[in-house]
Order: C-alpha cells, then structure tokens, then sequence
C-alpha cells in the first residue's frame, strides 16, 4: 500500500523487556524498509547527571542506538532516514516547566551531539534528518505537561532557540494529542508561534472502536484548520487497536485510508510513524503496508 500523500514511512517498536528495534529488525518483522524511526529523551534527573559527569547529553546506551541508526543509513540503498525524537519534560515532578527552564544547558548539549550525528551522516555521504517535537501531547491535562499553555509556550521558543543555534538543521514540531476524548478547539491556546514551528504534527490513537468517530474529527480538524500555515504536516505516533488491546491491523488500515483521503483537502504528510510498542502493536503485521 503506498500513499502518495505521505513522504516518509517511520515504525517504532519497543518490547516488553525494553529493547527498541532497529531498522533492520523492524525490516525483518514487518517486510517494510522503514524511512526512519523514532528516539526518546527526557529532560530529567538521570540525564542531567549524565551530562554532569560525562559532558555529553547521549548517554552510552544513547550513543550506541545513534552508532546502530548510522551504520543502518550508511549500508542503505537510501540516501537518507528520518528520525522523530521526543524530547520529554520529567513527568514525576509536580512543574515540569520549571524544570526545563533549569535545565536549558542540557537542551543546548543535546542540540550539540545530535548536530554531531548528523555531521557523521553527511561525512559518509548520507543525510539524517532529525525532526525534535518538545512536550508532545501538552494539551492532555491528565500528563504532567497538560494543561500549562503559558510554561509550555515560553520553553518551546526557549528550545527552538537552543536548537538554532547548535543545530540549525534540526526541525522542531508542535505535537498535541489528537485523540476522541480531547477537543480539537482547545489545542489553539498551546500555539507557541509560526516563528518557533517548523513542522505541524501530533500523536493520533483510536484505541476502541467508539473512539474512531470523534478521533478522526478531531485529527482532520487539526490538520485541515492549519492549512494556511504553510508548514509541513507530520504524524508523530499513530496507533490503533480495538477494545481487547488487540487487531492492530485492521484499525491501522482504516487510519491509513484517512489520513490518504486528506489528500482531496491537500493534506499531505512529511513524515508518519507508526507506534508498535505495548498493546498498538501486540498482533501487528502491516501486510497492508507491504510493497
């Protein structure tokens, strides 16, 4: 199945013991030569240890995913991959803002080494291109980062800042939750600005089929009432399961079909990754994705 409105195809997978897959064992599970995948890092206590001891924001289990997702692209036929990260506040303090606003030089090192990766591509005559959505799902109060547009506004600009200036060529994304239980409406106070956003995204999940109504409202709202931005439209996670926590694929089809009829709106996708961990991926196959 190919959409001709979405540029890059991205799958992440996590197992229950923790390991994420890499584009090879994706490509061996599901038959698809991923365009990318995504990465995870919190603005968090264990990190900012990290990187008071070593200097560095990648800490080596992060280094050593970034040397697997190099050695990927390097022996790809591709010239490129994609790679969404998700740059998290902590979410066991009661204001998570504050602590970002602590913690802006961790921000700015993180910006560094993944400037560093991406030289290391570009070195071996590839490109990776990194797209860093900040707080994604800000808009669901019941998260620590819900529901506080102000502190999220005002730290978005302050990494969007951090990340002109060490890594110019990383791209930043504004990711609401786009779900059937959180109004589409009340996204709009968490607009940081056009000038902090390059690329419009958002994680969309229909867990159960009473959800698949409003939750494909709300996700055609979103996209479709930004329109005249003029920035690029991303999926950041998409999953889908019924009420048992199972049959993955035949909610990811119908999703697929959505998303590719937005192109009579001229919705048109940069990048959708497709999230296989936990119960959004317990009995996937995406034949349906297969060439």
């Amino acid at each position: 199945m190919q959409i001709k409105n979405i540029d890059r195809l991205l799958l992440f997978r996590e197992d229950a013991a923790g390991h994420v897959a890499t584009l090879e064992e994706l490509q061996a599970k599901y038959g698809i030569d991923p365009d990318g995948t995504n990465f995870y890092f919190g603005i968090n206590a264990i990190n900012v240890d990290n990187f008071t001891a070593r200097g560095t924001a990648l800490d080596p289990t992060d280094q050593a995913f970034f040397d697997s997702l190099l050695t990927s692209l390097q022996e790809s036929p591709d010239d490129e991959k994609t790679l969404m990260l998700g740059l998290e506040p902590p979410d066991d303090i009661p204001d998570p803002y504050a602590y970002v606003n602590a913690h802006m030089d961790l921000v700015a090192q993180l910006a560094a080494d993944l400037a560093a990766v991406q030289a290391r591509a570009s070195a071996a005559g590839k490109r990776l291109n990194i797209a860093v959505r900040y707080a994604s799902e800000m808009n669901d109060t019941h998260q620590s980062q819900g529901g506080n547009p102000e502190a999220f506004k005002s730290t978005f600009a302050q990494v969007r800042h951090a990340f002109a200036e060490a890594a110019p060529s990383v791209l930043l994304s504004f990711s609401p939750a786009l779900r059937a239980d959180l109004a589409e409406a009340l996204i709009t106070p968490y607009w940081p600005g056009d000038e902090f956003v390059d690329v419009i995204g958002g994680t969309w999940y229909i867990g159960a089929p009473s959800q698949q109504t409003a939750s494909l409202a709300n996700m055609r709202a979103y996209f479709i009432h930004r329109l005249g931005t003029g920035k690029s439209f991303a999926i950041s996670e998409l999953g889908g399961c019924n009420a048992a926590g199972a049959g993955n694929d035949a909610v990811l089809q119908d999703m697929f079909h959505q998303l590719e009829a937005l192109q009579l709106q001229n919705v048109s996708f940069k990048y959708v990754t497709v999230f296989l961990a936990s119960k959004w991926g317990s009995d996937a196959t995406l034949s349906f994705l297969q060439p």
